[in-house]
């Protein structure tokens, strides 16, 4: 008998950022999300 293989979560791409979540990112990644986020690509929450 083949060993069962646990099959792999992946988790959904976060789309929606909230003002606080920005804050704590570094300069290179924040860059990339305002982009996103200009681009209508992602959502600000309130």
């Amino acid at each position: 008998m083949a060993p069962k293989t646990k099959e792999l979560y992946k988790k959904p791409r976060k789309i929606c950022w909230h003002l606080y979540s920005l804050q704590g990112l570094n300069a290179e990644k924040f860059i990339k999300v305002i982009d996103k986020i200009l681009r209508q690509e992602f959502m600000v929450i309130k």
